[in-house]
């Protein structure tokens, strides 16, 4: 066989030949609504494997982790496990939660945390990619707008230290008068715990001692945000879809 012949056979276009582009296509028409999660997911292995069919590896990490939010959700050392999946992919799938709460949070930029709607929103947004316990204490100005944001403490998935002392610091460092504290429940549900309440009750005795105002304590699960003072709650699905 000629080199010619052999060229034009390599030429000769295979199954896939195109497939990237009219999954594009299908998407730039129609959103994701016409998509199978499968597909949603080997279209967006384009972006960190680019060349090669990746509908194999999507449905691999669907079967290992069950679904989209399983795989987000999962460590770094896990996805490299899955065949197909390089640390180029796996370090894309992670940062994805969190660039999408910063996504979020961009779009409450300059809002004034004035109501508690407000608030439960700002942290089920901040929240949304952590996957371990936090308490965050938010110092506000005069008008209710974030001054500053800071991870006080972290917990091991169950349970999470609150520092007072490290609390009283931050707050009179950043010269509020006005302050926030927050923190969630990765794997239950939004309701303050005995413990939650009894050590929010001391730090707000405290922080009053140095004339700054604890207007409440967020707690957030998975798919929704709690005021312990108020007893406002804003479920995760209904903001999105917003």
């Amino acid at each position: 066989m000629s080199k010619e012949r052999n060229s034009e056979k390599k030429k000769k276009p295979g199954v896939h030949t195109g497939h990237r582009k009219r999954l594009k296509q299908q998407f730039l028409e129609h959103g994701l609504d016409r998509f199978y999660d499968h597909q949603a997911l080997e279209m967006l292995l384009f972006y960190s494997v680019p060349q090669g069919d990746t509908n194999p590896t999507a449905h691999a990490l669907l079967e290992r982790f069950g679904s989209i939010s399983g795989i987000l959700n999962s460590p770094y050392e896990d996805l490299l496990e899955v065949n197909g999946v390089g640390e180029n992919t796996a370090c894309f799938l992670k940062f994805l939660p969190e660039f999408f709460a910063r996504y979020l949070l961009s779009g409450l930029q300059g809002e004034k945390l004035d109501s508690t709607y407000k608030l439960c929103r700002y942290f089920l947004y901040k929240f949304l990619p952590i996957q371990n316990e936090q308490l965050w204490l938010t110092c506000l100005d005069d008008k209710l707008g974030v001054v500053s944001s800071v991870n006080i403490s972290e917990g091991d998935g169950s349970s999470v230290t609150f520092d007072e002392r490290k609390i009283l610091q931050e707050a009179l460092k950043s010269k509020c008068s006005t302050c926030v504290l927050a923190h969630n429940h990765p794997f239950g549900d939004s309701c303050p715990s005995k413990d939650d309440v009894r050590l929010t009750e001391s730090i707000k005795v405290a922080l009053e001692r140095v004339n700054i105002d604890l207007i409440d304590h967020i707690v957030v699960s998975r798919t929704e945000a709690r005021s312990m003072f108020h007893h406002e709650v804003i479920v995760l699905d209904d903001e999105i879809k917003q």
